[in-house]
């Protein structure tokens, strides 16, 4: 495991400090890493869309480069666009 450090505002230590004590986190590493996991499992529904879309894109043109139709480079595709 690895230690990380950073500053945050007076304002922030107050917030995070409040949040602990409602919730029940007994230092502020755990509250941290709470925090990111919060944030892996949480994304925004536009990052969500986008990052659906893009692996759905990316099994779309394997398929296609696997069936041989996706041979020409970009530009080739693109040159009478």
């Amino acid at each position: 495991m690895s230690t990380v450090f950073f500053k945050i505002t007076d304002q922030q230590t107050k917030e995070v400090e409040s949040f602990m004590d409602s919730e029940g986190y007994t230092n502020k590493a755990e509250f941290f890493r709470f925090l990111l996991k919060f944030f892996k499992y949480h994304q925004s529904p536009e990052r969500t869309r986008l990052e659906s879309a893009t692996e759905r894109l990316g099994n779309i043109l394997r398929e296609l480069k696997k069936k041989g139709k996706l041979n020409k480079s970009l530009d080739e595709q693109l040159a009478d666009v």
